[in-house]
């Protein structure tokens, strides 16, 4: 029997997913879940690559698959049915270090968003728009000898750390599940100790919902903040307590933050954070969760979540 695929991600990817996966599947391409919704077929496997809807797989259009596969690492958009009866697997990029390994997407975007900010990249920007060219209001900070705290240190994480290197940063980490640890940049045995000494902190932990029941990053740890720092967060917004950013915002405590991502995204307009920048004018950079959206990250991403895929099905 003809097995069926639905790939949702970018048209340029559409032909590359045809020509790699089995002659004998059908499949069925679309940009965006809505465009899919509109059929009325049933499908065997799904593979994602835009990882921006939330995809309820107890819905009758998904009743018959068997296998998700997500070109991405957090898998918290896929809505498994109450039980998972039919036992429905999902495979993430996870799954394949090999591959995950040659994603340096984040990492590199992370990096930016961090420069960006003590340099007051956007709100100078913004007032050029205008009209304005005042340079004294857009004073930023160096980053040579300053401190990048880093809350976990694997892929991303030890990429920043190399970046940070490289701009005279002294970079130190805390990940209390790291198995070797590195001798050439300093580990704290707490959170907030790492952030009460930091001059930057950048959070980058992976997101599960079963585990993280609540904030890494609480409304006390936001207390420890060193006076005048930055915050970056690319990895969920569900890591962090949203209103205690926004308390030591208000403080002056941080002097800034960067967020490539909020709790409730996509639907933005009811979060806090995004509420307080609009009305504050606060320097908070936000950005719509493209932190690993690059021409090569899908296409790798996509490639090597297929190929475990296939692998998956035999049997099925």
């Amino acid at each position: 029997m003809t097995k069926r695929l639905l790939f949702i991600g970018p048209s340029k990817l559409h032909k590359t997913v045809k020509n790699l996966a089995p002659v004998s599947w059908e499949i069925i391409s679309v940009k965006s879940l809505s465009e899919f919704l509109e059929f009325s077929i049933s499908i065997d496997f799904v593979l994602d690559a835009s990882i921006k809807d939330t995809i309820d797989l107890s819905s009758k259009p998904f009743s018959e698959v068997k296998i998700v596969a997500c070109a991405s690492t957090g898998t918290n958009h896929i809505k498994l049915p109450i039980n998972n009866s039919r036992q429905i697997i999902v495979i993430s990029l996870r799954d394949i270090p090999e591959v995950l390994n040659n994603l340096t997407s984040a990492a590199e975007f992370s990096f930016g968003l961090l420069i960006a900010l003590v340099r007051n990249l956007v709100p100078a920007a913004k007032s050029v728009e205008a009209g304005v060219w005042n340079r004294s209001e857009f004073t930023g900070v160096i980053l040579k000898g300053k401190k990048l705290g880093l809350i976990g240190f694997g892929r991303i994480g030890k990429a920043m750390a190399n970046y940070a290197t490289s701009f005279g940063l002294e970079t130190s980490f805390y990940d209390p599940y790291l198995q070797q640890k590195p001798s050439n940049f300093h580990e704290h045995e707490s959170i907030q100790s790492l952030v009460s000494e930091s001059d930057f902190i950048s959070l980058h932990v992976p997101y599960k919902p079963d585990i993280n029941v609540r904030p890494i990053i609480t409304k006390d740890i936001f207390k420890h903040f060193k006076y005048g720092s930055f915050f970056i967060n690319t990895s969920r917004g569900e890591l962090i307590d949203e209103i205690g950013l926004i308390d030591s915002l208000k403080s002056g405590a941080i002097k800034g933050a960067a967020l490539d991502v909020v709790i409730g995204e996509p639907e933005i307009t009811e979060n806090l954070i995004y509420q307080y920048a609009k009305r504050s004018g606060k320097n908070i950079i936000l950005t719509p969760h493209v932190a690993g959206n690059s021409i090569e990250n899908i296409e790798i991403a996509t490639t090597g979540i297929l190929e475990l895929l296939v692998r998956k099905t035999v049997g099925i």
